[in-house]
């Protein structure tokens, strides 16, 4: 079973119309299961709705009732699924937040009660990059059990067959430079725009489309420009950027970026991103084996294949502007 507030095919709130990052990963990854598949909102559940499932995958589910919470934590056969920062108040929207230390150190100390029985029971944790992990890990109350990184957002099939048509026809791109356009401020659209107006650019705003009417936007350009205020745990519009042919001019608060295989060579890396659905999976298997079997040693294997550097890896160019080290990436 597939646990979360909502899924890909309805709104997520007022300020985005459109399913968000969140639910279209978890779309991807429901389609990659090796295993029949489920899905429950936090709203429809009801006393019993687990008792038919081996496993429960937990995505965003932050209106759970508490009663849920606890048949969980007793049941101990779910993996949870991050895609923010689910033990922080502030959800690690850090330049919101009404706490000094959350906003200028951007780091989470929140003491997470109502999370916190939740992780202790899970069979593991899958975090998107190394990057959200680490906010994670410097967290003083938090104790998972098992954990592993990812290393990217999740693709479905139909966009790596957008992805291989666009590589077999040359690119005709009539929009210069785009940003993403939101009224969430750690977004970074204002810096964004700066930075294109400093370089003599009048940017593109994307805001109010559709996933495939992104897509389709960004077939048609050239460079995209994403410089979030403070950390975005992986950077799902990055990844669709860089493989429909983008130059990506991101920063360091992007997870993505910090993940190795993100400087290797164009084809690898989109090997790395393709695998990641069916790895997802490949991860869960590993916690179930390790939950089963706790003394048998397994080898670190998919855990760490986001901080793989091949041979044909290459360096991150970099600019500096305002102080801040701005990172590009171009297939």
């Amino acid at each position: 079973m597939f646990l979360a507030d909502q899924f890909d095919d309805v709104a997520r709130d007022d300020l985005d119309g459109h399913p968000g990052g969140a639910e279209l990963t978890d779309a991807a990854a429901i389609e990659a299961s090796p295993w029949p598949v489920e899905q429950l909102r936090a709203s429809e559940w009801s006393p019993g709705a687990l008792d038919d499932f081996d496993l429960h995958v937990i995505g965003n589910l932050e209106t759970a009732p508490n009663a849920l919470l606890e048949a969980l934590c007793k049941r101990g056969r779910h993996v949870l699924f991050e895609h923010d920062v689910r033990i922080c108040h502030w959800r690690g929207n850090f330049p919101a937040a009404g706490e000094p230390v959350h906003r200028h150190a951007q780091r989470c100390l929140c003491p997470h009660r109502r999370w916190r029985r939740l992780f202790e029971t899970a069979m593991g944790t899958i975090f998107l990059t190394h990057r959200q992990m680490r906010v994670y890990l410097d967290n003083p109350w938090f104790e998972p059990s098992r954990t592993a990184v990812l290393g990217s957002s999740l693709m479905n099939e139909d966009f790596f067959e957008r992805v291989d048509r666009a590589q077999t026809r040359d690119r005709e791109c009539d929009i210069e430079a785009a940003i993403l356009g939101s009224g969430h401020q750690i977004k970074g659209t204002d810096p964004a725009r700066r930075f294109c107006r400093e370089h003599g650019v009048d940017p593109f705003v994307i805001e109010g489309l559709g996933p495939e009417e992104v897509l389709d936007i960004l077939e048609r350009t050239q460079t995209f420009v994403y410089l979030p205020k403070a950390l975005e745990p992986a950077g799902r519009m990055l990844l669709e950027s860089r493989f429909l042919g983008c130059e990506v001019i991101a920063n360091a608060h992007t997870g993505v970026c910090g993940e190795s295989w993100w400087h290797l060579d164009d084809e690898q890396a989109l090997e790395v991103t393709r695998d990641a659905p069916k790895r997802f999976w490949r991860l869960i298997r590993r916690f179930i084996r390790e939950k089963e079997a706790p003394t048998t040693s397994t080898p670190e294997g998919d855990g760490w294949l986001a901080r793989i550097v091949g041979s044909s890896a290459r360096e991150a160019p970099t600019l500096e502007t305002d102080g801040e080290t701005i990172l590009t990436s171009s297939l």
